[in-house]
């Protein structure tokens, strides 16, 4: 009997669970970068319909995780360089614009918001979950955005944040550990609520290019591999 990636969903018309179980599939790696997304393989397995199948595909395909070829069908984006590079330049500028913004909007529940997702990110951390350890993370730095009171700013985040999703996971493939052996959010966390607008705009350039080298060096192997 083969091996099946997806696991049954029972009711046909949780969209959301589609897209997660696809996602997770992304950034785990189950899916690879270039692979084509098997529908009536997936469908059978996940034990749904086409059309919900379909729907979810649409979802990841606006989300930037899957790109749909015409004639071709969908297939998981494939990492090269540039993109990586547009993307954490988009990230420097969003990062720094929103703490420009939240920094005179910044209260208790700021702060409280800010250490409760820390504590996710250390938990995720500790249990060796890659995928959430991510998701985490990504959620921790969406509250500068979501108090910035800028609603494009926020939406521009989160599609950006979907990309660097994948961007993460990858990383972790790459390094071939499970997550990072330490929490990399306790200065910028502390800096956050703190005094010093500039020393939060350093250290959140220096904690977004921590792994920006060795992903871009990942990515021209992958390259390199397609030619």
């Amino acid at each position: 009997m083969s091996r099946t990636e997806f696991e049954p969903i029972v009711d046909t018309t949780r969209r959301a669970e589609i897209v997660g179980q696809l996602r997770r599939a992304i950034l785990t790696g189950k899916l690879s970068p270039g692979q084509k997304v098997n529908e009536l393989k997936i469908s059978k397995e996940m034990r749904v319909s086409r059309a919900p199948l379909r729907e979810a595909v649409r979802e990841l395909v606006q989300d930037g995780l899957l790109t749909n070829i015409p004639y071709a069908g969908a297939y998981v984006i494939n990492v090269v360089p540039k993109d990586i590079e547009d993307a954490y330049a988009l990230h420097h500028v969003l990062e720094d614009f929103a703490i420009e913004l939240v920094w005179p909007l910044r209260d208790q529940r700021f702060a409280a918001e800010l250490d409760r997702r820390h504590v996710q990110v250390k938990e995720a951390t500790r249990a060796l979950d890659t995928t959430r350890q991510i998701e985490t993370a990504l959620q921790l730095h969406s509250v500068i955005y979501e108090w910035s009171d800028n609603a494009l700013l926020l939406d521009t985040w989160q599609r950006l944040a979907r990309r660097l999703q994948m961007y993460f996971a990858l990383h972790q493939q790459a390094r071939d550990e499970p997550v990072p052996d330490v929490d990399m959010h306790e200065d910028y966390v502390r800096l956050l609520k703190g005094d010093d607008t500039a020393a939060a705009k350093q250290h959140a350039r220096e904690h977004i290019d921590w792994n920006f080298a060795e992903l871009v060096a990942y990515a021209e192997s992958l390259a390199a591999k397609r030619k």
